[in-house]
């Protein structure tokens, strides 16, 4: 959890192939496959890459929102939000996939509870351009505030950066989730291996 990327294939400035093994081999602990303008068979394709690429890695490989796309690709971890499938209906139905959920608010947080997830993203910690139904902004004070009621595992998510990184440091996440500033790096290595000195 100390260094989650969420992968979105189209910003990035090298191939696949040779991006997962650097940001593997900087620090990245979980890759989330989002890939939001891609084709449900794209996101397919790019799954079973990732997979052979992470093979025999103690990497953490999740779905975003698609269950059918986790089960196609038999990755046993999902992510989910307010507005997908509800966790507790994962749960209920397929017992051993981990689930993570997004929460934006107490509320988020209580749904989590129950669903009994294995970890949340809570945020947005900063204003981003990578997600379009952007909820509202809570900032490392309401992210610290969530995270302070419970034990669930806690990443912080939306807009960070190397620049605002510091700031997330001490608020009781385990780390952090990052886009685009390592997507779009043309050095995606060093990025990800600066991120992980907030998180070592």
């Amino acid at each position: 959890m100390k260094l989650y990327l969420i992968l979105e294939t189209d910003m990035l400035k090298i191939p696949l192939e040779e991006f997962i093994p650097q940001v593997v081999s900087g620090g990245v602990t979980a890759i989330q496959l989002r890939d939001k303008k891609l084709t449900a068979k794209q996101r397919y394709e790019n799954g079973l890459k990732i997979k052979e690429l992470t093979k025999d890695k103690d990497v953490m490989i999740t779905v975003n929102d698609r269950l059918d796309l986790a089960l196609a690709l038999e990755i046993d971890v999902i992510h989910v939000g307010v507005k997908d499938i509800p966790p507790y209906v994962i749960k209920d139905l397929y017992p051993d996939i981990l689930v993570g959920y997004s929460c934006n608010n107490i509320e988020d947080l209580e749904v989590a509870e129950k669903s009994k997830v294995s970890y949340v993203g809570v945020g947005p910690a900063f204003l981003t351009s990578t997600k379009d139904d952007l909820r509202p902004l809570i900032g490392p004070d309401g992210i610290k505030e969530i995270v302070s009621k419970t034990d669930i595992p806690a990443v912080a998510i939306g807009g960070i950066n190397l620049q605002n990184c510091h700031q997330l440091v001490d608020i009781g996440v385990k780390g952090v989730a990052v886009s685009s500033e390592i997507c779009r790096s043309l050095n995606p290595y060093e990025t990800s291996k600066k991120f992980r000195e907030f998180f070592p």
